[in-house]
């Protein structure tokens, strides 16, 4: 029997995983009361742009103003900007686990996201454990694109089998295992726990923790 590759690097998305739900689901109901119509009408129009978006095809106006055509609505740019980036709800309990993992691990990020969110994520104190970002503005592509995950690999420096990747889409999961990364789905908490065990026994204690049990949002 051939023995497991040793974890050497641990890997996160960002929106789902350092948010509570997505990025974007909360920011298509905050611009939906912007533009005084109902989510399902802003969802589709929405998400097309925002591929666009995310591997750097528009800019912020860009994204504004197409949206604004795509929905016959013109808004201030400024209450664009605070309606769309003040859309995270923030999981308190991922940047707790992200902080306590210890030296000796890599740790990188893979998260389809846009430059003035990637600047945010980046500068943030409390992702200062996390080595190696990779964004999908900056690499011209998204997850689940084997690229992507090609992208991180290279950035961590490591061979898939010895990273744990950690999303919240079953997609990219599903694309990050045939790839051969060990890869965990983050959905509800105490199951991702129990992942989490499974996969990195020696850091078990870091979801013996708030926000990781059977009864936490």
């Amino acid at each position: 029997m051939t023995a497991a590759t040793p974890v050497r690097g641990i890997a996160f998305d960002w929106g789902g995983v350092f948010t509570v739900g997505t990025f974007d689901g909360r920011a298509i109901v905050r611009l939906a009361a912007l533009y005084g119509l109902e989510p399902a009408a802003v969802r589709a129009p929405y998400l097309e742009r925002m591929e666009a978006f995310e591997i750097g095809g528009l800019d912020l106006p860009g994204f504004q103003a197409a949206l604004s055509r795509d929905l016959g609505r013109e808004v201030d740019a400024g209450a664009f900007r605070t309606a769309f980036l003040d859309a995270p709800l923030e999981r308190a309990a991922t940047y707790a686990l992200l902080a306590g993992i210890p030296g000796g691990f890599v740790v990188g990020m893979l998260s389809n996201n846009v430059p003035v969110l990637c600047d945010r994520v980046r500068d943030d104190v409390r992702t200062a454990r996390i080595e190696r970002f990779v964004f999908s503005n900056e690499i011209g592509v998204r997850k689940p694109e084997p690229a992507a995950f090609a992208a991180l690999e290279q950035a961590m420096g490591l061979e898939p089998a010895a990273i744990v990747f950690v999303d919240d889409a079953p997609g990219n999961v599903e694309a990050a295992r045939t790839l051969g990364f060990q890869a965990l789905l983050i959905d509800r908490p105490a199951a991702f726990a129990a992942r989490w065990r499974a996969a990195l026994p020696d850091l078990a204690h870091l979801v013996d923790a708030p926000g990781w049990g059977a009864d936490d949002a």
